[in-house]
């Protein structure tokens, strides 16, 4: 029995150790185990996943601007741009408007004292004009507040504003006239020759070229001008011509080409500075060169054209 349990106590160890390795590996794990897992009683709570929300109901627009912009005959085009409108530009609330009176203004006299200052103003509904002052009333429109070089303001009796006639625009359409009633017509005597501006036909009579610069004037042409200054007025506008502040003359402009400035050899914006060597340089000058000359035989004019001074000579017959 001895030498049994001697010749087979190799097993008994090997029992042993096999028991030992494996409550060993047994504790091993359980410690693993507690390191990686934790206290069950401290696990985190995880929160299940959300809900699926059903979808919210779009809400209809009453606002037909979507039906608007889109083209129901073109799916593809896009909306058209809107306009975009640009502000009004400001205006001056001191700027003296126009007048819508048909007046024209066709001449101004400046002069040191504004009460002496005058202007030549035309009626352009029935051709009646006349020099008016300051302060004077113009018929059927107001009195005259201002004269400057190229405009004239006055109170319009009628609006109650002050209303402006300038150099430089064309004056308002005349407001139509009645029509008469139709009339029998006349006969004419067909000898009878058509009826010619006499004017017209003088000026070409009584005004000839002779050379550069030079011309012969009929003497009665002189005096029917002379009796009636104002038949010839509208052949040009006459401005007082200022220069480093002082007068210096009278300067044309819109001169008509029938007109006896356009014979006399005149140009747009000549600038009559003297005849016969007496200068132009204020109204009251003008009248006393007015005096001497009108029984003249021979006038010489000088003129600036363009800068340089030009001479027209004129031999009155």
């Amino acid at each position: 029995m001895q030498d049994l349990v001697k010749k087979y106590f190799w097993a008994v160890g090997v029992v042993v150790t096999l028991g030992a390795a494996s409550l060993a590996a047994s504790g091993t794990s359980h410690i693993v185990e507690g390191l990686l897992i934790g206290d069950p009683d401290q696990v985190p709570e995880v929160e299940p996943p959300p809900m699926p929300r059903s979808p919210m109901r779009s809400t209809r627009s009453k606002s037909g601007e979507m039906v608007a912009s889109r083209n129901m005959f073109c799916s593809d085009c896009e909306p058209p741009t809107p306009e975009v409108t640009e502000p009004d530009a400001p205006t001056d609330p001191n700027a003296v408007p126009a007048t819508s009176l048909p007046l024209e203004l066709l001449a101004t006299n400046l002069s040191n004292r504004e009460q002496q200052s005058f202007a030549t103003i035309r009626n352009t509904s029935n051709d009646s004009q006349g020099a008016y002052w300051m302060n004077q009333e113009i018929p059927g429109a107001g009195e005259i507040v201002r004269i400057a070089g190229i405009y004239v303001d006055f109170r319009n009796t009628t609006s109650n504003r002050v209303e402006r006639i300038s150099l430089l625009e064309q004056p308002p359409p005349a407001p139509a006239r009645a029509t008469p009633p139709p009339t029998r017509p006349r006969t004419e005597p067909r000898n009878r020759a058509a009826p010619t501006d006499e004017l017209s036909a003088m000026l070409d009579a009584g005004i000839k070229k002779t050379g550069d610069n030079n011309y012969e004037v009929d003497r009665q042409l002189v005096d029917k001008v002379l009796a009636n200054p104002m038949s010839v007025a509208r052949g040009a506008r006459i401005v007082p011509s200022v220069k480093n502040g002082e007068a210096n003359g009278f300067k044309l402009y819109a001169i008509r080409p029938s007109s006896v400035y356009a014979k006399l050899g005149m140009r747009n914006g000549d600038t009559v500075t003297s005849v016969n060597g007496f200068d132009l340089s204020s109204p009251d000058k003008a009248l006393e060169v007015y005096t001497k000359v009108r029984s003249a035989s021979n006038l010489s004019v000088t003129v600036l054209r363009r800068g340089q001074p030009t001479t027209l000579n004129y031999n009155i017959r």
